[in-house]
C-alpha cells in the first residue's frame, strides 16, 4: 500500500507529488518527529538515495510538506473583507487542525508557493478594507497568531494526560483554592460543560470587529 508502480528493471517509478503525499500520510500517523527519509524510502519501496533527486533532506521535504498542508485551504472567498478574512482563517485553523504536527512547522519553516498564496490573499483581503498600513499589519499578524496559537491550544488539550489521575488531583484541588478563587471559577465553569460554544470563532470575529471599528474611526 502507497508503493509507487515498478519499472520492467524492478526500479519504482518515483515522482515528487506521491513522496510528497506518503510522506504527509506518515506524518499524520506518527509525528513530523518519526518521519525519516529512510522510512520514507522503506515505505515507497525505494532506495534512500534515490529520494535526494526530489528533494534535498528532511528539512526540505517538512517544508514540501508543510505547503502541502496550506494547500488545503480554499482560496476562494465570498462577502465583505471581513467575511473573506473569516473564511480564510476559519479554512487555515481547520488544516492545521486536520494535520497536528504541522502547527509548530507553520511558522518556523519558509513557505511555499500554497503558503505565500495564502498570505497574499489575506494581505490582499485587509488591503480591501481600506485600513491604515499600520492598523493592516496589526491586524494581519493577530489574525496569523490567533489562527496558530488556537490551533497549538486545541491539540494541546485534547493530548492524553501522561498521569491522569494526578492532573484530575491537581484539578480538583483547584476547584477548593481560597488564594485563587477566578481561577477556580474559571476551572469549575470548564468543568461544568458551559464553555462549548465556538472560542475559535468568537475571538476572531472580535479581532475583526476590532479592525472594523478602527477603521471606522
Amino acid at each position: 500500500m502507497g508503493r509507487p508502480k515498478k519499472e520492467r528493471d524492478g526500479k519504482p517509478v518515483l515522482a515528487l507529488e506521491h513522496i510528497v503525499e506518503t510522506a504527509l500520510r506518515m506524518a499524520d500517523e506518527q509525528g513530523v518527529a518519526q518521519l525519516s527519509m529512510r522510512k520514507l524510502a522503506t515505505e515507497l519501496g525505494a532506495g534512500v538515495m534515490s529520494l535526494y533527486h526530489y528533494v534535498a533532506d528532511k528539512d526540505a521535504l517538512v517544508e514540501a510538506l508543510v505547503d502541502r498542508v496550506a494547500s488545503e485551504v480554499n482560496l476562494e472567498t465570498t462577502g465583505n473583507w471581513t467575511a473573506a478574512a473569516r473564511q480564510l482563517a476559519v479554512a487555515t485553523h481547520e488544516a492545521l487542525l486536520r494535520h497536528p504536527w504541522a502547527i509548530p512547522e507553520w511558522s518556523t519553516v519558509w513557505p511555499g508557493p500554497y503558503r505565500f498564496a495564502l498570505t497574499e490573499q489575506l494581505l490582499e483581503v485587509l488591503a480591501s478594507a481600506k485600513l491604515p498600513p499600520d492598523v493592516a499589519d496589526l491586524g494581519f499578524h493577530a489574525l496569523t497568531n490567533h489562527i496558530q496559537g488556537f490551533a497549538r491550544q486545541r491539540v494541546a488539550y485534547g493530548d492524553p494526560q501522561p498521569d491522569k489521575e494526578e492532573m484530575n488531583s491537581r484539578v480538583q484541588g483547584l476547584l477548593t483554592q481560597v488564594d485563587y478563587p477566578r481561577v477556580a471559577e474559571h476551572v469549575r465553569y470548564h468543568m461544568d460543560g458551559h464553555a462549548n460554544h465556538d472560542e475559535f470563532g468568537y475571538v476572531l470575529d472580535l479581532i475583526l470587529d476590532g479592525l472594523a471599528h478602527a477603521n471606522e474611526n
